[in-house]
């Protein structure tokens, strides 16, 4: 999961993940998201070019992005309403 450390969005994130017990790797790309603070712009460019998605969080399950917290394709929340987030982490898990 990439993060900003300051990003209510991110931490919101990150503690769901934590809640429902599912581990992870924290990329932090900086303290703040504003414009002209962000510690790594290179990073969150790359983000775009690869996902087509530059705010944060941006949550890879097995290699693939799944968005951020509420949207992306599909995006943690919308994921586990589905019924499909835990699919996604088990079949990423058996296929390492």
């Amino acid at each position: 999961i990439y993060t900003f450390e300051l990003s209510p969005f991110c931490t919101e994130a990150t503690n769901l993940l934590d809640n429902i017990g599912v581990g992870y790797k924290k990329v932090s790309l900086g303290r703040e998201w504003i414009p002209g603070l962000i510690a790594n712009p290179a990073k969150r460019a790359a983000l775009l070019e690869i996902t087509g998605q530059s705010s944060l969080p941006n949550v890879f399950i097995g290699g693939t992005s799944i968005g951020g917290l509420y949207s992306g394709k599909p995006g943690i929340v919308p994921a586990l309403e589905k019924g499909v987030f835990m699919d996604m982490v088990e079949d990423a898990k058996r296929s390492m």
